[in-house]
């Protein structure tokens, strides 16, 4: 389990920033879901699975005006996904994800 807090506004309005995000390491990965990725260039980053090709994974952030554009994210190696989202918490109270 991983506790990180969300920085910035991509991921809005699903996650704000200021919240609190719980993630479990990822066993099988689904379209949709959110995760927490390693990424080489940009770091430790929260985007939604939009994507997989040839065993990589494209990933963009819900809020596509301050996110991130998900050609520059690029496809995602299997190993740099570390974290499945579960649950959020902060001012809007306890969500799960």
């Amino acid at each position: 389990m991983r506790l990180m807090k969300i920085s910035g506004g991509s991921m809005s309005p699903t996650l704000s920033d200021g919240e609190y995000l719980l993630s479990k390491k990822p066993h099988l990965l689904k379209l949709g879901f959110i995760y927490v990725i390693d990424h080489i260039d940009l770091g430790v980053i929260v985007k939604r699975l939009c994507g997989q090709k040839n065993n990589k994974y494209l990933f963009e952030g819900d809020n596509l005006s301050l996110s991130t554009p998900s050609y520059l994210i690029g496809m995602v190696e299997k190993e740099r996904i570390i974290g499945q989202a579960i649950c959020s918490f902060g001012p809007k109270g306890f969500r799960r994800l």
